[in-house]
């Protein structure tokens, strides 16, 4: 299948979304707007969206770091009923090699229990089968998923816009290196209304 666009939905899941969330993005909630925005164009143009989706086992070593989140089959682990699309497809960290179905999906949705989905083992495989030219990036937390798959787009070439109304930091300080970051890799800071068109 090949496109022109591609939407990248990072880690929109309740534990960080939502404020009775277990590892809450401060303010995440402020986003949902332009979310819906985005996929509502995402469904009403035929846009492909691969969603990132943290899966940790209940004695995962990030819980050293971090509060245990997202643990496998919770009711955080899921994503927030604005970026969950019917139909959407899950591939785990356990599922076996990717093929291309006859219908595309209209999400997949990629497991990971590290920030980066490059983790995945599918992860590589998926783009190779959309064919996309441009991935469009939005979610959370920007500082830290948002970042790491903003730059390994970067580093396979992909062509990234950064929604820059759609994303949100931990904190304002790490959320503003990471934006710097993003854009001196070659992401394209854009807005929800740049997008949807």
């Amino acid at each position: 299948m090949t496109t022109s666009l591609a939407f990248f939905d990072v880690d929109t899941q309740i534990d960080f979304m939502e404020p009775v969330g277990k590892l809450y993005v401060p303010h995440a909630e402020d986003i949902v707007p332009n979310l819906v925005k985005l996929m509502a164009h995402a469904r009403e143009k035929n846009i492909p969206v691969i969603s990132t989706a943290d899966a940790h086992a209940p004695d995962d070593p990030e819980f050293k770091l971090w509060p245990p989140h997202c643990v496998a089959g919770t009711p955080g682990q899921q994503h927030i009923q604005e970026t969950s699309l019917p139909g959407a497809l899950t591939l785990s960290m356990r599922s076996g090699p990717f093929v291309s179905p006859g219908k595309w999906p209209p999400q997949i949705i990629l497991e990971k229990d590290v920030y980066e989905t490059t983790a995945n083992p599918n992860f590589d495989t998926v783009l190779k089968t959309l064919g996309t030219r441009r991935y469009v990036v939005f979610g959370v937390a920007t500082e830290y998923c948002v970042r790491a798959d903003v730059l390994a787009l970067r580093e396979r070439k992909k062509p990234v816009a950064l929604v820059v109304d759609a994303i949100k930091a931990i904190t304002e300080e790490g959320g503003r290196k990471a934006l710097a970051e993003m854009a001196a890799a070659g992401a394209e800071l854009v807005t929800t209304a740049d997008v949807c068109k």
